[in-house]
């Protein structure tokens, strides 16, 4: 029953091209943050949502540093398709996005993302310029995890 529901979901989703689509605001279930961030150069880090919603697209990333945080940008897009039964109860599902930070000057940030996530950076000379989150296996019917 569920695979077939989990196929019903993907065939519907299929089709979000030709749809009508918005762009939300998805939750951070977690980042790969180094010990420290290399300062003066971009870094891009691993960001994963925390329960993806409703047939949605792969989710994106973008991060800005306003008024001395950084604030990511995590969002993906629910087409039209997303508002049938099928994708509505489909599971939770936790991908990945690449995300850019920009260039920071040595010190401390806080990090910021939808969904109350908060984390600190160290950013320092000598730093990773890169971060990848472990690929993770999520077993159906599963749920996300405590945030």
């Amino acid at each position: 029953m569920r695979l077939w529901l989990l196929a019903l979901a993907a065939a519907a989703c299929a089709a979000c091209d030709s749809q009508s689509c918005n762009t939300r605001s998805a939750d951070v279930g977690e980042a790969c943050l180094p010990d420290t961030i290399a300062a003066g150069q971009e870094a891009v880090i691993d960001v994963r949502e925390l329960c993806g919603r409703d047939c949605s697209l792969n989710p994106g990333c973008t991060a800005s540093l306003v008024n001395g945080q950084v604030t990511l940008d995590f969002h993906e897009d629910v087409c039209s398709q997303g508002t049938t039964f099928a994708c509505q109860s489909a599971l939770c599902t936790q991908r990945t996005a690449r995300c850019r930070l920009p260039a920071l000057q040595a010190g401390d940030y806080t990090l910021v993302g939808p969904g109350g996530f908060t984390r600190l950076l160290h950013v320092r000379p000598g730093g990773q310029s890169s971060c990848n989150l472990p690929v993770t296996s999520q077993a159906p019917g599963s749920t996300p995890p405590a945030g």
